[in-house]
């Protein structure tokens, strides 16, 4: 079986970060999400859009480091949305209640407009 790989890029739209995500997160690649999103939270962004259009895939260590995502901008005044995630990983954050503590959204511009 293949190593999983991440990408993530970055955007700024106003006062919003996305982070778009292409790839898998689990173990392996999770800590890569959550040192960029330490690194953004830092300098200030605590409103972030993270955009899974091209994301395939996230295990309960992904969800683990979202949730550290959450805590860390609430923590600030901010918030995180999710965005264009495919049904696997909607059933994903359903079954691990992520979807109680952080919005869904099928287009990434409402995320956006809702987060500013």
């Amino acid at each position: 079986m293949a190593e999983a790989v991440l990408k993530i890029t970055e955007n700024i739209r106003g006062n919003v970060l996305i982070f778009v995500l292409e790839g898998e997160i689990d173990a392996h690649t999770a800590p890569l999400l959550r040192e960029a999103s330490e690194k953004k939270i830092s300098e200030g962004n605590t409103r972030i859009v993270f955009n899974f259009a091209k994301c395939t895939y996230i295990s309960s260590a992904g969800i683990g480091v979202l949730n550290a995502i959450l805590n860390a901008v609430k923590a600030k005044g901010g918030s995180i949305a999710i965005s264009e995630a495919n049904k696997m990983i909607t059933d994903t954050f359903k079954v691990m209640y992520f979807t109680k503590k952080v919005q869904l959204y099928i287009e990434t511009a409402a995320a956006v407009k809702d987060l500013q």
